[in-house]
């Protein structure tokens, strides 16, 4: 009994230990302007956002606090980013990439993963200059950038405008211009039902690795596994029992997925990434589901036919799939 006590107290502990913890301490960029931000992000979903802001010189701190649960598919995206390897390899300590003048930002992480938990301490953080120049890793924007949002959903606040949207900024700075991709026609074409060349729906993993080369453990799940190989912007979901091929997605800059890289190529139909909603629907014609909405980075769209589905952001295709049976 005593023995059983101490498991369930354990559990309990875990249960309520945050997957992630951000801490913010921004000073400037006028005088006696200062910022503290504390953000903790659970398991299950559940957020709470804390700060306090002081405005002058001499002011009274403005405290708010906030708690709100997010969507499963936000839980994803974050989970995605947290094991992506670029935030795995952080090391402890980020050294500043600028000297400050009158902007200060000292900016902390701390991620509790099964084995370990994994602190960040980033010097002058200054994320900005990723408008410019890769100072910091692509993952760690996008985490930066994952984090804004979630803070904007759960204290209800509008999205910034597009000159003041610097998350925007960065992120379109990122994308590769579809020039950079150089289609070779002797290479295999998506085709619905099927796949991409050997990386098709029952495949071997070994044949999928000696296509691809070797990817990037992601998400594990009960019945199936994620692998991400963002050389190609392909992404695969591998069938735990047998290691096969369940699902691919192949990707052009979709929104909490830019670390996957772009996909050079089109599908066996002729359609590709400047292709529109409509080029798609004249090509595969009335689809078998759609799907439509709004989220902070704006408007998205879905198109599902057998064997092959297609996602929009914003009215630019970002995610061609090959779904699993």
């Amino acid at each position: 009994m005593a023995a059983l006590s101490m498991a369930l107290a354990v559990q309990a502990q875990d249960a309520k230990r945050p997957v992630l913890s951000s801490h913010d301490r921004i000073e400037g960029p006028f005088g006696g302007e200062n910022h503290v931000e504390d953000l903790q992000v659970f398991e299950d979903g559940r957020v709470t956002y804390v700060e306090d802001e002081t405005k002058t010189m001499g002011a009274k701190p403005e405290h708010s606090a906030y708690e709100a649960t997010i969507s499963p598919a936000e839980m994803q995206r974050l989970a995605r980013l947290l094991g992506a390897r670029e935030i795995r390899s952080l090391p402890e300590k980020v050294s500043s990439k600028t000297r400050p003048i009158d902007f200060f930002w000292q900016k902390s992480l701390e991620i509790n993963r099964p084995d370990k938990t994994q602190k960040i301490l980033i010097e002058n953080f200054y994320p900005f200059l990723n408008a410019h120049e890769p100072a910091y890793p692509k993952a760690l924007i996008e985490l930066e950038c994952s984090l804004q949002d979630i803070k904007l959903e759960v204290a209800k606040r509008l999205h910034p405008k597009d000159e003041d949207d610097w998350c925007r900024e960065i992120r379109a700075s990122a994308e590769p211009a579809q020039g950079d991709c150089r289609e070779d026609a002797s290479q295999p074409r998506i085709v619905a039902g099927e796949g991409w060349g050997p990386v098709r729906l029952g495949a071997p993993a070994q044949a999928v690795d000696a296509f691809l080369g070797d990817g990037h453990p992601a998400n594990k799940y009960s019945d199936v596994r994620f692998k991400d190989y963002p050389q190609k912007g392909v992404q695969v979901s591998f069938e735990n029992g047998n290691n096969t091929v369940h699902a691919i997605f192949f990707y052009n800059g979709q929104r909490h997925s830019e670390e996957e890289g772009t996909f050079c190529g089109q599908t066996s139909n002729g359609i590709g990434w400047q292709s529109s909603v409509e080029e798609v629907k004249k090509v595969y014609g009335h689809p078998i589901a759609e799907f439509s909405g709004n989220d902070s980075g704006g408007t998205w769209q879905r198109l599902v036919f057998t064997g092959i589905d297609f996602r929009f952001e914003n009215g630019k295709m970002v995610r061609i799939g090959i779904p699993g049976q």
